[in-house]
């Protein structure tokens, strides 16, 4: 059975938490990962860069040196690629597309095997009782002491608005939505913190 440690809002421990195998149970490609979180960055690319070419610099157009008679090559004018604050050849010209896409049904794979992965490596944690928050940020410190600190990414359900008030305004914590994950936002979280809601959304969701 595939379980997840889990608090209270004390910070103390609880029973542990069964997970649905058809979220964290899954088989996990090292190669679908890769290849959703290479679509998800390329299509974060705004892909607006430009460099200015030798006709849009501004130098003079004026012929640099004489023709012939100096012993060098002949040149034209000083805009020209090779001549340090010439123009850029062959460079971005801010219509470039780094938009990828991927079917939904290896877009779904690799998300569980995301999921999968955190649940093997023991960095899936539960939440109980999340709707009894006050929304104090100092009340919920005590969960992410004993969490452990680094990026923690926290699913919440609806239900739980205090809490992920709470929450909100601690460093290295990104609260979501059950229906707004990804495999990126996943893989690049150190924990996945779930409120019970949160993980009946996902099943609903995700789950086959």
């Amino acid at each position: 059975m595939i379980s997840a440690i889990t608090y209270n809002l004390k910070g103390e421990i609880q029973p542990t938490t069964a997970l649905p195998a058809g979220l964290f149970g899954v088989k996990v490609s090292g190669v679908l990962l890769a290849q959703a979180v290479r679509v998800f960055l390329g299509n974060q690319r705004a892909g607006t860069a430009k460099t200015l070419t030798r006709k849009d610099i501004n130098r003079t157009k004026a012929k640099w040196f004489k023709q012939k008679g100096t012993g060098r090559a002949r040149h034209g004018s000083r805009s020209a690629p090779i001549f340090v604050g010439g123009g850029i050849s062959h460079g971005p010209d801010g219509t470039q597309n780094f938009s990828l896409t991927m079917p939904d049904k290896m877009k779904r794979a690799a998300f569980l095997g995301a999921l999968s992965l955190k649940a093997a490596d023991k960095k899936v944690f539960v939440i109980t009782n999340p709707e009894k928050s006050a929304g104090k940020t100092k009340d919920a410190t005590n969960i992410f002491v004993k969490i452990g600190k680094g990026k923690n990414l926290v699913v919440v359900d609806e239900k739980v608005t205090g809490f992920a008030r709470a929450i909100r305004n601690i460093p290295l914590i990104t609260v979501a939505k059950a229906q707004s994950l990804n495999t990126y936002a996943v893989m690049t979280a150190g924990n996945l913190v779930l409120t019970p809601g949160a993980i009946t959304e996902m099943t609903k969701i995700y789950a086959k």
